[in-house]
């Protein structure tokens, strides 16, 4: 893959957040992203075997079928073909937690997931390729199974007319795509992953049990990382978990200790699974970890 766009190329965050329309938004990433010259992640990223040609020297010794060594003494290689109908589906987490924007801050974490989604969608589809998307709460599961045929209008109107709120349920958003009726494709996480880790592992591993490729985008505010809170506030629970009066620098250290325990759980647990992880903060132009993300598949 060529290097990413100038940063002076790419639209900023702020300017993204006064496009009102997911579809508008989404070109407007691509057109970026696309300055960077990349080569799709998704053409033939699933593909099933076809058939054995012999070996010639210099070949990719990765792609060796050691079976047939090992029964016959032959040395051939594995040749594949790209599936025509690959899929990719975002799940995009809409509880109350993403509609968190700290002060300064141009958009929420469920605007930003909304915008870095459609872009995805957009890339898919582009390609002739499906796109799918899980929109979740705790109690809600709106879902559009992987399509071509107006998705992405689909994709975005939903996206567009969800206000996160209520509680979550990643892992019962996960299952849905984890069930026998969904065909393997790429399945990506948008989540601030409040969540227990014990769940998401579970469904993950069902995930790759089906054969799916995954990927986890960790969407987070600045002042989740650090707790910038300049004086005494008010914390108010987006989930119904009340609300809270305190001093933000009498907590900050242990705050930040808990957030990177929580980071190396989640990045400890991708890369033992081959989980493309990639972490998000919202005063980023989401060309950034899109194309972070974009690397990481291509390279999987």
């Amino acid at each position: 893959m060529a290097g990413s766009a100038h940063p002076s190329q790419l639209l900023s965050v702020e300017t993204l957040a006064h496009i009102h329309s997911l579809d508008v938004a989404a070109r407007a990433v691509v057109d970026g992203l696309n300055a960077g010259a990349h080569r799709s992640p998704f053409k033939g990223h699933s593909v099933d075997f076809a058939d054995h040609r012999p070996y010639v020297p210099g070949d990719d010794l990765r792609h060796l079928d050691w079976k047939v060594l090992g029964r016959r003494d032959r040395l051939v290689l594995k040749r594949y073909e790209a599936e025509t109908d690959f899929a990719c589906t975002l799940i995009v987490d809409g509880s109350g937690s993403m509609a968190y924007q700290g002060d300064g801050m141009a958009m929420s974490k469920y605007r930003y997931a909304a915008i870095m989604a459609a872009t995805l969608s957009y890339l898919t589809l582009t390609q002739q390729d499906r796109a799918g998307l899980v929109l979740f709460t705790d109690h809600q599961i709106l879902e559009h199974r992987p399509a071509q045929h107006d998705q992405l209008a689909r994709i975005c109107a939903s996206l567009e007319e969800h206000q996160p709120s209520l509680g979550t349920n990643t892992a019962k958003a996960i299952e849905q795509v984890a069930a026998p009726s969904y065909r393997r494709g790429l399945v990506v996480l948008l989540s601030d992953c409040f969540t227990d880790l014990e769940e998401l592992r579970q469904v993950f591993d069902r995930l790759r049990l089906r054969g799916h490729d995954v990927a986890l985008v960790w969407i987070l505010d600045p002042q989740e990382v650090d707790l910038s809170v300049p004086a005494v506030s008010r914390f108010q629970g987006l989930e119904g978990d009340g609300e809270l009066v305190a001093e933000p620098r009498a907590l900050r250290q242990a705050y930040r200790q808990e957030v990177m325990k929580h980071r190396l759980a989640l990045e400890k647990m991708c890369r033992s699974r081959r989980i493309a992880w990639v972490e998000a903060h919202t005063n980023q132009a989401p060309q950034h970890p899109l194309n972070e993300l974009l690397m990481k598949l291509q390279h999987a």
